[in-house]
């Protein structure tokens, strides 16, 4: 059944947040909330089977944070405009550039290896680096085919940017480490707010903030099997998208 014992639904707060710029950035990590049973709105039932024990347990062992100062910490790099590149992040970045030279023609998958090579010369990479990029490269293309299969990519639109999973993940953060004892509601909202105004500026749309979110989390952990990093993520878009209470079809993108 994937990572969650439940399965993928729309559960909200009568009393959490449905209009404004939290409600906005709370719904930029519905994501995981979704997938596993707990409200997207508030700060707290992130998910339906963590207590605060549950929750100190998951940040030492996924997130090594065991105290405010280190969740705190934890939230600003994830936030942060300079964060250093993953390979995922270079290899967007130059097909990105590619496209950008030829406005309006579809990107040729086969010269991806070449700008790779370029890369890695101009840094005197190691022949192993050009190799690994190249296996991700290809696993980028196999996962953007499969979330066109899926519905949760158009045909023939790459996706630009996976930052949507740190701001997703950040939104999360955020609730888990009230959840922990390590911070209050106050604390949480200033991390959220700036995790959501930061989604927002980064893509232009639910729709395209969900397909980087995917794709980030599967090539972060799910090592190309199309398995509950993967499959859940896009059971909880398919619901964020279909459900007339979701707050991506209530809230515009821009605030």
């Amino acid at each position: 059944m994937g990572l969650f014992s439940k399965r993928a639904r729309l559960r909200s707060d009568p009393a959490g947040f449905f209009q404004g710029p939290l409600a906005h950035a709370f719904a930029s990590g519905a994501h995981m909330p979704t997938a596993g049973g707990g409200v997207w709105n508030a700060v707290h039932s992130a998910c339906s089977c963590c207590d605060a024990e549950d929750e100190r347990a998951k940040l030492r062992d996924s997130w090594g944070i065991t105290d405010a100062a280190g969740w705190d910490g934890a939230l600003r790099r994830l936030t942060d405009d300079h964060r250093p590149a993953s390979d995922v992040t270079v290899l967007l970045d130059l097909r990105n550039r590619a496209m950008a030279r030829a406005p309006g023609h579809p990107f040729d998958a086969g010269v991806w290896p070449d700008l790779i090579a370029h890369w890695c010369r101009a840094r005197g990479a190691a022949h192993r680096v050009y190799e690994e990029m190249v296996l991700e490269a290809a696993r980028i293309w196999e996962y953007e085919e499969r979330m066109a299969e899926d519905g949760v990519l158009p045909r023939g639109v790459p996706v630009r940017t996976v930052r949507a999973y740190d701001f997703g993940r950040a939104v999360n953060l955020a609730r888990w480490g009230v959840n922990a004892g390590y911070a209050d509601e106050r604390a949480a909202h200033g991390h959220i707010l700036r995790a959501g105004a930061q989604s927002m500026r980064h893509h232009g749309s639910w729709q395209e903030m969900s397909a980087g979110f995917v794709l980030g989390r599967a090539m972060a952990f799910d090592e190309g099997s199309f398995g509950p990093y993967y499959t859940d993520s896009v059971a909880a878009h398919k619901v964020l998208v279909g459900d007339p209470a979701s707050p991506w079809l209530n809230l515009p993108w821009r605030m």
